[in-house]
C-alpha cells in the first residue's frame, strides 16, 4: 500500500479545513462554530503546534470574531486547544509520550467497550454507513488523499461509538479524540502505518456484520495499540520543533 506524500508547512497554510458557516435557526453561532471546530480537531485536519488566527478564521467561516473566541475558550477548557507564546494565540496542543501511553490505555478500554457493544446492537442502517467510511477511506488510500482519509477514519469510528448508544461513553471519547485527533495525521506518514491501520478497520468491520463483540474490541483496541507505537517514536522530534516544554 502506498504511503501518502508528507504535506508541507506552506501546503498546510494554504488549505483552509473550516466550513463557512451557514446559520441556522434554533442553534447559536457559536454552537455552529464549536462543532466546526470539533470536527477538525478529532478529524486531525489540524496539526500539532498549528496556531489559530481569528482574524483568518473569521474570514473563512464569514463571521465575527466574538463567537470563534468563545468557542475557542470552550475547547480550551476542554484541552483541545491552548494558549501559547507572549502573543497568548491559541494553538493545537503536542502531547508527550507519557501522556499518550496514558490516553492509549484510557483509549483501549472506553473505545473496546463501544465497539463490543456495537457489534451487539448495530442496526443495518448504521452498519451501512461505517461500511461506507470503510470504503471511502480505502479509496482515499489508493488516490492518496490523506485528507479524506482523515475525515472517514474519524467518521468510521464515530459511526461505530454512536451505534453503541451510550451517549456519556461517546462524549468522553470525543473529548480523547480532541487530544489525540492531531495526531493522526503525524501517524499516517510512517510507512506501513496505513496497512496496519486498514487491517485493523477491516477486522472492526468484519466483527460488527457478524455481531462478534469480542473481535470488535480486539479489533479496535489493536488500531489504537499500533498507532500508539508507529506515534511513540515521533513525538519528542516534533515537540522539540513545535517548542513544547
Amino acid at each position: 500500500m502506498q504511503e501518502f506524500f508528507a504535506s508541507t508547512p506552506d501546503e498546510s497554510a494554504s488549505r483552509s479545513p473550516f466550513r463557512p458557516i451557514a446559520l441556522e435557526e434554533g442553534t447559536t453561532t457559536q454552537a455552529q462554530v464549536y462543532a466546526e471546530f470539533r470536527r477538525v480537531l478529532m478529524s486531525g485536519s489540524l496539526r500539532p503546534g498549528e496556531e489559530l488566527s481569528l482574524r483568518q478564521l473569521a474570514a473563512t467561516l464569514g463571521i465575527s470574531t466574538t463567537p470563534i473566541r468563545e468557542a475557542l475558550r470552550q475547547l480550551e477548557t476542554e484541552g483541545g486547544l491552548e494558549i501559547h507564546g507572549g502573543n497568548r494565540v491559541y494553538r493545537v496542543p503536542m502531547i508527550s509520550s507519557a501522556e499518550l501511553a496514558e490516553i492509549r490505555d484510557i483509549r483501549i478500554k472506553l473505545e473496546g467497550m463501544a465497539a463490543e457493544m456495537a457489534a451487539e446492537l448495530i442496526r443495518p442502517a448504521q452498519m451501512r454507513l461505517v461500511a461506507n467510511a470503510f470504503d471511502l477511506m480505502r479509496r482515499a488510500v489508493e488516490a492518496r488523499d490523506a485528507d479524506l482519509y482523515l475525515e472517514n477514519n474519524w467518521r468510521f469510528h464515530s459511526l461505530i461509538y454512536q451505534s453503541a448508544q451510550r451517549p456519556t461513553l461517546l462524549g468522553i471519547i470525543e473529548r480523547l479524540w480532541l487530544r489525540t485527533g492531531p495526531l493522526v495525521r503525524l501517524a499516517i506518514g510512517k510507512a506501513g502505518h496505513l496497512d496496519q491501520s486498514m487491517d485493523c478497520h477491516e477486522a472492526a468491520l468484519r466483527a460488527l456484520r457478524d455481531h462478534d463483540a469480542d473481535a470488535a474490541r480486539e479489533a479496535v483496541a489493536r488500531d489504537i495499540r499500533e498507532a500508539a507505537r508507529d506515534l511513540d517514536g515521533i513525538l519528542d522530534n516534533t515537540n522539540t520543533k513545535t517548542g513544547r516544554n
